[in-house]
């Protein structure tokens, strides 16, 4: 499916997507911090999207400049820069306002693009390189199409705490754990959530074994950008998460 059509297709479907729905989502996402979206994207297009950062990732290793040591770690991280060069569903779907009104509406307030350079990421992570710990991120939204995931059997899924407050110094993770209720989510491939993830702690539960790859959108809320011009905070998107252990990935 060429990119342009991908898009086309998101914009149609976008156009006609069932105002219940988008009231479900909305009262999931105000109850528990994360919303399952499946409904929002046509199969078609988030299999195009997964099928892009499977390319990408498949020839990553012949982007590393001559001379230059391979990672030693299985993990792949492919920015907004590489996913730009290399890419092109998902940084038109990234812009695609449409999605941004849909996810607008679940979200009850603006969902608004990053303004720095880290928008959107292609990440893998393998059972033996997986981080678990949990964490916030820097801007407000998290959208994730789920590419590959273990079965629930071996781990992988994603456990959050909603409502919580974003912890800057690290020193109140443990009491915000044992006082809130942590729930898990099973997920499958090209399954689509929303998170709110500065005010979701949240990680990805261990897994067992094979992988977990991800498509990665940040966006911000209009605090996040009051924020930024008052403090010149660098707008990290995907890879500027607060790191509460450790920086895991959604």
């Amino acid at each position: 499916m060429q990119p342009h059509s991908s898009v086309d297709a998101a914009r149609k479907h976008l156009t006609a997507v069932d105002p219940a729905a988008l009231r479900h989502a909305r009262d999931r996402l105000a109850e528990n911090g994360i919303a399952r979206l499946g409904f929002l994207l046509p199969y078609r297009v988030k299999r195009a999207l997964a099928a892009e950062a499977l390319t990408m990732l498949d020839h990553h290793q012949s982007w590393i400049a001559p001379g230059a040591e391979a990672p030693e770690r299985h993990a792949i991280d492919l920015g907004t820069r590489e996913v730009d060069a290399r890419g092109q569903c998902i940084p038109q779907l990234y812009d695609c306002e449409l999605l941004r009104h849909s996810l607008t509406t679940v979200a009850t307030e603006p969902v608004l693009p990053c303004p720095g350079p880290e928008r959107y990421a292609v990440r893998r992570r393998q059972h033996d390189d997986a981080d678990s710990q949990w964490h916030w991120d820097e801007h407000a939204f998290a959208l994730i199409l789920v590419v590959e995931c273990p079965p629930l059997e071996e781990g992988g899924f994603v456990q959050t705490v909603a409502h919580t407050r974003r912890d800057w110094d690290h020193s109140d993770v443990y009491r915000t754990l044992t006082r809130n209720p942590i729930q898990s989510w099973e997920l499958h491939p090209l399954d689509l959530y929303l998170m709110r993830s500065d005010t979701t702690l949240h990680r990805v539960h261990p897994f067992a074994h094979g992988r977990r790859t991800i498509v990665g959108m940040s966006f911000a809320s209009i605090d996040d950008l009051g924020r930024e011009q008052t403090h010149g905070t660098a707008a990290g998107g995907l890879h500027s998460e607060v790191p509460v252990i450790t920086k895991q990935a959604q």
